[in-house]
C-alpha cells in the first residue's frame, strides 16, 4: 500500500523544481530535511590551475544561479514551513554559500545547533600553492524550535562510549558508490550519510531531501527505514538515483 504525505508519495523523487514540489508538501510534516543545494561555484567562476591550463571545479548550469540568495531564501524558507516543530534540517556549504545559509537561516527563525565539519583524507591539493589544500565541507544542523533529535546513544555506540565531536572525517566518496552513474558533488554514503541520518532521525520518521542529485540522501533513508521525498529536475540523476535504490540491498 502507498504512503502518502499529502498529495505526494512516499518514497518517490519526483521530476519537479524544488520550490515547487515543496510547496506541495503539507505544513509542519517533515521530521528531518537533509539539502545539498547547489553552491553557486559556477557563478563565481570557481577555478583550478593545473599545467598552465585552468577548469571549473563544477561546471554545471545547476549550479549557476543568477539570483543565489533569493533562490537560497526561497527554499529554506518552505522547508522551514514543512518542517515540524522540532524538526531539523542539515545543510551542506563551503565559503561559497555557507555563511549566506547559516545568515538567512537565522532571519527566517531557525536555531542553529551546531555546524559539522566533513574533512576529506584524500582531497584534491591546491594546484596552484597559494591558498592551504580545501579538504573539508560544512554541515549547519539548525532546528525549527525545541525538541530537536539528537540520538546521544548512537554517537556514543560509534565512539568507544563517549560523544563524538563535530568533525567527521573520511576518505571521498568511493568509486564503489558511483557504480550506476557520476554526480560531481556526491556525498559520501557509509560514514558521513547514514551517520547524519542516524544522529537526527530515527526509524518511521519522514526525511525530505530537496536536491536529489544521484540520491546518496535517498538510499541512506530507505536503508535505515526512514520514509523519504525528494525533488530533482535532471531525468539522468533521477535514473542513478532510481538504480541506486533497486540495487540497494545487492550493493550497500
Amino acid at each position: 500500500m502507498k504512503k502518502l504525505l499529502g498529495s505526494l508519495e512516499l518514497n518517490r523523487i519526483y521530476q519537479r523544481d524544488v520550490i515547487e514540489g515543496m510547496k506541495m508538501i503539507p505544513d509542519n510534516s517533515i521530521y528531518l530535511i537533509i539539502a545539498d543545494p547547489p553552491y553557486n561555484i559556477g557563478k563565481k567562476g570557481n577555478y583550478l590551475e593545473a599545467n598552465d591550463h585552468k577548469f571549473r571545479t563544477v561546471k554545471e548550469d545547476w549550479d549557476t544561479i543568477e539570483n543565489f540568495e533569493e533562490f537560497t531564501y526561497k527554499w529554506l524558507k518552505e522547508s522551514y514551513r514543512v518542517l515540524r516543530p522540532g524538526g531539523s534540517i542539515l545543510s551542506y556549504g563551503t565559503k561559497h554559500n555557507i555563511y549566506m545559509t547559516g545568515y538567512l537561516m537565522d532571519q527566517i527563525g531557525y536555531e542553529i545547533r551546531t555546524e559539522y565539519t566533513w574533512n576529506k583524507t584524500n582531497a584534491a591539493p591546491c594546484w596552484t600553492g597559494r591558498n592551504p589544500t580545501e579538504s573539508t565541507e560544512n554541515i549547519i544542523w539548525a532546528s525549527k524550535g525545541k525538541g530537536w533529535t539528537y540520538n546521544l546513544h548512537y554517537a556514543k555506540s560509534i565512539n568507544d562510549g563517549k560523544n563524538i565531536r563535530n568533525v567527521i572525517t573520511t576518505s571521498l566518496t568511493p568509486q564503489r558508490e558511483k557504480e550506476y552513474g557520476k554526480h560531481p558533488t556526491q556525498k559520501r554514503l557509509e560514514g558521513l550519510t547514514d551517520i547524519l541520518i542516524n544522529l537526527h532521525s530515527n526509524q518511521g520518521d519522514i526525511v525530505l531531501v530537496p536536491f536529489c542529485g544521484s540520491g546518496t540522501e535517498i538510499v541512506g533513508a530507505q536503508m535505515l527505514n526512514r520514509n523519504w521525498i525528494s525533488f530533482e529536475t535532471n531525468p539522468e540523476y533521477i535514473e542513478t538515483a532510481n538504480k541506486r535504490l533497486d540495487s540497494l540491498y545487492i550493493d550497500y
